[in-house]
């Protein structure tokens, strides 16, 4: 299994690249910038750290809450199988 945060910023450079290129639309340039604020806050950034919306632009907190569980469930899963793995040195 590759290390979930590798296959987080990988999505994060193929839909970058697809925004670049104009083949990406206003929903692709949504998920990016929540995935963002995801990934720095699972990384220990506050939100002042990562970004100030302005009035009337503020970022859905459901979503960042929805995707923040999903990319931790899948690390936590990653460690205790490298932790089992590790640890299998009987």
């Amino acid at each position: 299994m590759e290390n979930p945060i590798y296959e987080f910023k990988k999505q994060q450079k193929e839909l970058s690249s697809k925004i670049r290129s104009d083949e990406g639309t206003d929903y692709d340039s949504y998920v990016f910038r929540h995935n963002h604020i995801a990934y720095c806050e699972i990384r220990g950034r506050e939100r002042s750290q990562i970004e100030v919306p302005r009035d009337g632009n503020e970022p859905s907190e459901h979503l960042i809450e929805s995707l923040k569980k999903t990319w931790i469930s899948k690390i936590s899963a990653w460690r205790e199988e490298n932790e089992k793995a590790l640890c299998s040195c009987d």
